[in-house]
């Protein structure tokens, strides 16, 4: 069945999929990014000397205040180091997927899912075309790695040998440059890799979503209604209409609607010779509203769109009241390009 399987998949497709946990994203893009802003915020953090300040403290005191004061500090100090690094790491791990994802939350991904435990399916991911990328990938990996590092090596070695009698803050800032050094050449040299892993990650993204024909139809079906109950709805319909709006939407020339809230019936008398201002002969909203565009159809008469003349013929007309000269053009014009169309249909 998975052979079938030729169609893309559609947008409620896609949609339903990100809302279960399968969507599109890069997560060796993300890594790259925290790894990033991560070694940045490291190496450009200021000298940790003034935190040493509240341990000098406990000393000069001779350990005089009790253990919960030293507690305090110490817990200080963990956060001072920690906590700007941890909400760093949160929110660069998080933008980059919500981006990727289109902010939607996939709150049905964390509901247990007892196939993810099943035997037969991890032996068939162990031979997957997904694996397969994956372990040419951490090659690749290994290898940008490895001459990253032999970059770093040859442009680096003679600062790294001058340290050998510095200081300890001279060889934090030595180890400080090395590091960044070589995180910036590692990113550098497999930016090709990450461009190349999101392109692979979206082809078999949409490969494991493609669909049937039977899909399709089904989900079209769906989406559409089915015949039967469209037409039970369409009956439904019928009934909120009185014997009186029926007659006068047979009677009416056109049906202007919203399209979904509002319809209006315009009657026009087709007699050159005795001049008529149009009327209003229906004007209905909401549920009725529908049910007039229904009705229309099923007799023939014409329904035309027009969102902003159908809301100001709301808003300043009733029912079996004239056309006001500030509308009577453009109902016109409607009738007349109407009166053309049918014209060019006898023709």
């Amino acid at each position: 069945m998975a052979g079938n399987k030729t169609e893309k998949p559609t947008q409620k497709k896609l949609k339903d999929s990100a809302k279960k946990g399968q969507s599109f994203k890069s997560k060796d893009l993300i890594i790259a990014c925290l790894i990033l802003c991560g070694v940045q915020y490291l190496v450009s953090m200021g000298s940790l000397v003034e935190l040493m300040g509240a341990f000098q403290w406990v000393i000069a005191h001779n350990f005089e205040y009790d253990i919960h004061r030293y507690a305090t500090a110490v817990l200080f100090i963990g956060l001072q180091l920690l906590l700007p690094i941890i909400l760093l790491c949160v929110f660069v791990s998080a933008l980059p997927t919500l981006l990727q994802t289109g902010f939607v939350i996939a709150t049905k991904a964390l509901k247990l899912n007892l196939g993810a435990v099943n035997p037969a399916k991890g032996f068939k991911k162990i031979f997957s075309l997904r694996t397969a990328k994956d372990a040419i990938k951490s090659l690749l990996y290994l290898t940008t790695f490895f001459v990253s590092a032999l970059i770093v090596w040859n442009n680096k070695k003679s600062l790294l040998f001058q340290q050998l009698h510095g200081t300890p803050y001279d060889m934090t800032v030595v180890w400080r440059e090395l590091l960044q050094s070589l995180v910036f050449t590692c990113l550098i040299c497999i930016i090709i890799i990450l461009i190349l892993d999101a392109l692979a990650e979206f082809f078999l993204y949409i490969k494991d979503l493609k669909m049937d024909k039977q899909e399709v139809k089904r989900e079209m079906k769906e989406q559409d209604g089915n015949p039967e109950i469209k037409g039970r709805r369409r009956e439904l319909h019928m009934e909120l209409l009185s014997d009186q709006v029926k007659s006068d939407i047979e009677n009416s020339n056109v049906i202007i609607t919203n399209p979904t809230h509002i319809a209006v019936g315009v009657y026009f008398n087709p007699d050159p010779d005795i001049p008529s201002i149009p009327l209003i002969s229906v004007l209905e909203t909401n549920q009725r509203a529908l049910a007039v565009k229904a009705y229309a159809k099923k007799v023939g008469v014409p329904v035309i769109q027009n969102i902003p003349l159908a809301r100001r013929i709301l808003k300043t007309h009733k029912r079996y009241s004239f056309i006001s000269l500030d509308e009577i053009e453009e109902i016109v014009r409607v009738i007349i390009w109407l009166r053309q169309v049918e014209n060019a249909g006898h023709s």
